[in-house]
């Protein structure tokens, strides 16, 4: 059947004519005597091709229909359909409504109330990441805007007191991050962090932790969406917890060798 006309105006004019991942326009300037050069691609949430990517599932009445098409720049249309672990038909269908909806507060001039939306550009980690340096952890934080944390509970006292320092002392540097402006500032804090650590892991505990990307919204003189990275630290006792790979599937780790059987 392939795509019409007006299903080609509708995601054209939705998408505002900009890539729904990045937000940039998919349309080069022009010169005197060229015209401007189109690098926006319709892209399928769900192939047409039963070996496409995300393919099955969805009535061949529906496969070209608006719903399922959506407006990307050719770098991020080759993104998805290589990544499709991570680019799901849910997250393409949540990068769709999410931009739909900033193209038309584009032209509310109130800009609509101010909000924190997912940033379509960095995907939720499936899991966190291991943090076993102070250097980690202080790249995650000079760059966030806000903090997170989790911890177990009915862990012992002093184990707790000691992830409760832990947290504290990153909500405080959190705040004065941005001051610290010598190389010996920020190495000392990454120790300090480093140690913590550290002593943690020492008493059984591991720290991990993901940036979470977002971006503000709205408000009377939006022009662009700004970023805003909330850090998100767990610290949870090793016995608890669980190996996983990239994709999220648990990790055997071996035992080491008994010392009979070590050469």
């Amino acid at each position: 059947m392939g795509i019409s006309e007006r299903t080609r105006k509708i995601i054209w004019v939705e998408s505002g004519g900009r890539c729904a991942i990045c937000r940039r326009q998919v349309l080069t300037p022009g010169s005197e005597t060229d015209d401007p050069s189109i690098f926006g691609e319709e892209c399928h949430i769900v192939a047409r091709g039963a070996s496409g990517p995300r393919a099955g599932g969805l009535g061949e009445e529906l496969i070209d229909h608006h719903s399922n098409l959506l407006l990307l720049c050719s770098e991020h249309h080759k993104q998805i359909d290589d990544q499709v672990a991570t680019f799901t038909i849910e997250r393409l269908h949540e990068i769709k409504k999410s931009h739909r909806e900033w193209i038309a507060r584009l032209g509310n001039p109130d800009g609509g109330p101010v909000r924190l939306v997912p940033d379509p550009s960095f995907p939720r980690p499936r899991v966190l990441t291991p943090i076993t340096t102070g250097n980690a952890l202080w790249e995650m934080l000079f760059r966030a805007t806000a903090f997170e944390y989790a911890y177990a509970d009915h862990q012992p006292e002093a184990a707790e007191d000691l992830t409760i320092e832990f947290l504290d002392m990153i909500k405080d540097y959190l705040d004065i991050a941005s001051e610290l402006d010598s190389i010996k500032e920020q190495r000392d804090a990454a120790k300090l962090l480093g140690d913590y650590i550290s002593r943690l892991a020492e008493n059984g505990y591991l720290v991990g932790a993901w940036v979470r990307h977002m971006l503000l919204t709205g408000g009377p003189t939006e022009a662009e969406p700004s970023p805003w990275e909330i850090l998100r630290v767990e610290v949870i006792p090793a016995a608890a917890a669980e190996v996983v790979d990239s994709q999220g599937k648990p990790v055997t780790i071996p035992d080491p060798p008994s010392s009979s059987q070590a050469s």
